[in-house]
Parts: C-alpha cells; sequence; structure tokens
C-alpha cells in the first residue's frame, strides 16, 4: 500500500493575507500538475485532512471563547475570565504578550498555554485552512476521467466551498473586515474586504453548491462530521442572519427573507428531527452523528482522538464526576442567578432545568453545568467525549423563527420557536411583535448554551450594547468603533503593505 503524505496547510506564507511562498507537497510519488490525484483514495485522503485542520483550529478553546465573552459567568478561572466577561480585552492583550511562566525552557506569557487567548487574534489558520479547500476545488478538475463520478465530484467541489465558507463566517464574526479571495495560489498581497461584500459573495458561492451535497451519508460514520446539505443551509442561514445585522435597513428584509425559505426547506427535509430531551438522548445529541445533527467536530477516546480540555465551556461550569480529578469538588464558574431567574422561571415546566444543570441557581463554585455528560475517564481524572457541535436542527429552527419575526410573520416565528420548546417540555410561546423578538433571543441563549453562539448572538443583533441582555454592555460608539471585534494579531502586517489591524483595540 502507498503511503502518502497530505500537507493540508499548504505550507504557505500568507503574511495574513495575501499568499507569498507556496510549498504543495502531495502524495509522494511524485504526483503533480495533472496528475495531482490520481485515485479517488487520493481525492477523499485530501478531504479529510482538510476537515482535520478545521478541527484542530476549532477544538482548542475557540468555541468555548464565545460563551465565555461579555457572559454573564463569574469565573475564578484566573482573571481570565473576568477580563472576557467585562469585554477588557486591552487589558487581556496586555497579559498575553508578558511572558511570566516558564515552560521548561523559557518564559511564556500564561495565554499563550491552556486557553491560548492569543489564538483568537491570529488568522493565519483560518487562511491556510481556505486556501487549502481552494486548492481541492481547483484540483478536482485534474482528476483522471472515470476516477470520480459526475456526483462524487460535485459533492467534493461542494465540501471544499462549505469549508471555506465556514471558515470566513468565523472570520468576520471575530475580525469585520478580512481579506477574501478563493483561488487556489493567490501570490498578491490582499488588503480587507468589506464585511458585507465577503458576506454576500459566501452566501452565493455557498448557494451555488447546496444542492450538490447530500442530505444524508449512507455511512453513519459521516453523518454530521463531512458537510452534508442541512449543514449548508445552516451556514447560508448564519451567513445572512448576520448580513442582515450590519447591513441598511433597506437590506436587511432580502436576507430575512431567505432565512425564511431556508426555514422552509430544512423543516421539509426528512433526513433531520428533534430528538427527546431524555438523560440518554441528551448524550446521544451531543456524542454526534444524530439526526439532529447539521455539523460537528468528532472525537472519540476509543478511537484516541480527543479534544483539549478547553474545548468545552464545561470545563469552567462543571466539577467532579462530570469533569476533573476525584479532588476537584467546586466548578471554575457559574452562571449569576440574575441571569438563570431570566432563561428560568422555577414555576414553569423545561426539561433541560433538571438535565443541564445543577445547583442552577447556586450563584457560587457548587454549580454545574451537565450539557455536556458523555466522558470517560484518563488516570484519575475525568474529561469530556462529546464531539464539537456547530450547526445542529434547532439553532436552524430558532434562526428560522428570528427571521420571521423580523418580517411580521408571527405565527410562522412561533411555529419555529414552539418546535423547540415542545421538545423540551416548554409551555408555548404566545407572545407577538417586539416581546416575541425577545423571547426568540432568549430561547436561543437557553437551547444553544455552551455551544459557542453567545457572543455572536449579542454582536449581530446589537443586544451587546443592551444591559437587558448583556452584563457588561459596550456603548452604541465602541460598538461602531469596532469594540466588538477581536484584536487582529501584529503578524497580519509582516511583508503585507496592503494590510490594516482593528484600530479600536490598538
Amino acid at each position: 500500500m502507498r503511503k502518502y503524505i497530505y500537507i493540508i496547510f499548504i505550507a504557505l506564507t500568507f503574511s495574513s493575507t495575501g499568499c507569498k511562498k507556496f510549498l504543495n507537497i502531495v502524495p509522494t510519488d511524485n504526483l503533480s500538475g495533472n496528475n495531482f490525484w490520481q485515485t479517488k483514495k487520493d481525492v477523499e485522503g485530501f478531504t479529510n485532512g482538510l476537515y482535520a485542520s478545521l478541527k484542530n483550529k476549532l477544538s482548542g478553546g475557540f468555541i468555548t471563547l464565545a460563551d465565555m465573552r461579555s457572559s454573564p459567568i463569574a469565573t475564578t478561572e484566573g482573571t481570565y475570565g473576568n477580563l472576557l466577561a467585562t469585554n477588557s480585552l486591552r487589558t487581556l492583550q496586555t497579559i498575553a504578550a508578558t511572558p511570566t511562566q516558564w515552560n521548561g525552557s523559557a518564559y511564556v506569557s500564561q495565554w499563550t498555554v491552556g486557553w491560548n487567548w492569543s489564538n483568537m487574534t491570529r488568522w493565519k489558520p483560518f487562511y491556510d485552512i481556505i486556501s487549502s479547500a481552494n486548492l481541492l476545488y481547483e484540483r478536482l478538475d485534474d482528476v483522471p476521467t472515470g476516477v470520480l463520478s459526475n456526483e462524487e465530484l460535485k459533492r467534493y467541489k461542494a465540501e471544499a466551498v462549505f469549508v471555506r465558507n465556514l471558515c470566513y463566517l468565523f472570520l468576520v464574526r471575530l475580525y469585520g473586515d478580512v481579506p477574501y479571495y478563493t483561488n487556489a495560489l493567490n501570490t498578491s498581497p490582499l488588503g480587507r474586504t468589506p464585511m458585507l461584500e465577503v458576506l454576500n459573495k459566501c452566501i452565493a458561492d455557498v448557494n451555488a453548491v447546496k444542492a450538490d451535497l447530500p442530505w444524508v451519508y449512507i455511512d453513519p460514520s459521516l453523518i454530521g462530521v463531512r458537510a452534508m446539505r442541512g449543514g449548508a443551509i445552516a451556514l447560508l442561514m448564519h451567513l445572512n442572519m448576520w448580513a442582515a445585522g450590519f447591513d441598511s435597513e433597506n437590506n436587511k428584509v432580502r436576507y430575512y427573507n431567505q432565512v425564511k425559505d431556508l426555514g422552509i426547506e430544512i423543516d421539509n427535509a426528512k433526513d433531520y428531527s428533534l430528538l427527546p430531551y431524555t438523560v440518554e438522548d441528551n448524550k446521544r445529541i451531543f456524542k454526534g452523528k444524530t439526526r439532529e445533527s447539521l455539523f460537528e467536530l468528532y472525537q472519540s477516546f476509543n478511537n484516541g482522538e480527543k479534544f483539549s480540555v478547553y474545548s468545552n465551556v464545561g470545563y469552567v461550569l462543571s466539577h467532579y464526576p462530570y469533569l476533573g480529578a476525584l479532588t476537584f469538588t467546586t466548578s471554575r464558574g457559574y452562571y449569576q442567578k440574575t441571569w438563570m431567574d431570566k432563561l428560568y422561571n422555577d414555576a414553569l415546566p423545561d426539561a433541560r432545568k433538571d438535565l443541564w444543570f445543577e445547583n442552577r441557581t447556586a450563584n457560587n463554585n457548587t454549580f454545574q453545568f451537565k450539557k455536556f455528560a458523555n466522558v470517560y475517564v484518563s488516570g484519575t481524572t475525568v474529561q469530556n467525549d462529546d464531539d464539537l457541535i456547530i450547526f445542529r436542527l434547532s439553532d436552524a429552527y430558532l434562526l428560522a423563527a428570528e427571521a420571521n419575526a423580523e418580517i411580521g410573520d408571527d405565527v410562522e416565528a412561533k411555529r419555529f420557536l414552539n418546535k423547540v420548546r415542545q421538545r423540551a417540555v416548554a409551555t408555548d410561546i404566545v407572545s407577538t411583535g417586539v416581546e416575541l423578538k425577545k423571547d426568540i433571543y432568549l430561547e436561543r441563549v437557553r437551547e444553544l448554551m455552551g455551544e459557542g453562539h453567545y457572543y455572536y448572538d449579542l454582536v449581530r443583533t446589537k443586544k451587546l450594547c443592551d444591559p437587558d441582555f448583556c452584563p457588561y454592555p459596550v456603548s452604541v460608539a465602541a460598538f461602531n468603533a469596532g469594540a466588538w471585534t477581536w484584536p487582529i494579531d501584529q503578524s497580519a502586517l509582516t511583508e503585507n503593505p496592503n494590510m490594516t489591524l482593528n484600530n479600536y483595540w490598538r
């Protein structure tokens, strides 16, 4: 059997924007040019490597930080958690730049290990993945005739498009305006493309290939972990809703109508459904590959694959026996009681109250977040074994509810909203107008807690400026100046005269 080495990041010097130098290493037996890939196995190997690169970027705390920034979490996790909660990123930058911790050979910043906050400021890994996706898309046309069926060729191309546009969604959420390109070997030093232009190009890109993805895979091991049509629909919903949050009032309706149509499309799909919220089914949902999953990142202790402990917000909000060592008897943080009371009424039913929480309103470190309950024992320590869910069906339903409410179709908005609530055995929402929009937002907070949506929902709805929804709001002036973004690392300027940073954080 031939051995292949796939370098998915293409070993490119991107200068954090344009690609300056390239080293393309493909199968070791001299496959290049028109012979870039000779067999379906070659294509599959490169494609699997593309997803592995995405997993590597997102599984080290990236998702968790979206639930901690500007959040109602009180934490004893050093000063880190409190600086995130209060949006004090300038102070966090200073700490991240100060070498105070000995790693055995040199002093490093305490935030370049563990949570590695500084990774949030570096966009190059996303562009490495985008470049690999672009390469996959272009070089598929060089695969010899007959190696792939027409259907397979279109699917692999659609997977490449899905991955690159998922990366662009994350990039605009983090930084606003970002460089945009789709050619495989870009050598130009690029400037930053306006965010709305990027979003609209992404929407067109995904729309063009969405139908080339399967609703579901016959092979159960691929469900959710490879791009499916439901995942593309969810991605399009998020791209449209982010654009609606920043475009002019005259243009918002166009995005909302697209999300409304996408909601109908996924609601009519027979391959997806919500699982009941029971103890066992909750474990199935977050272990992954269920009918509810639209896209996820896979881990399995049994197969020797595991994420960093920082990949899951449960690392802050849980303790033994859900996480940690036997002596780890209190959590590092907790959701504040005032926030829990805003989300849940003790007098009203909701299966999530007991399923996901222990000491929900304790307002101290006896609080437990049990949502992600699949665990394994490694030595004397309990670690999480859940997949990282990027998109699932309830997320799509709630985006559809929000879009319908924004265009005044309260009946359809409540239909989608109450699908999610009925699964949780919660009382149907009957509100209308402004109150309905508020109810939909709070349902997203409840339903998607810990799944990496909290901060981005605050931003795109501008609730980051509203003290009713954000415990540490930013002013409208600061928001408009870029306080909602993440800082961009100085390395983005290297050898690139066309690049600028986010000035708010300089």
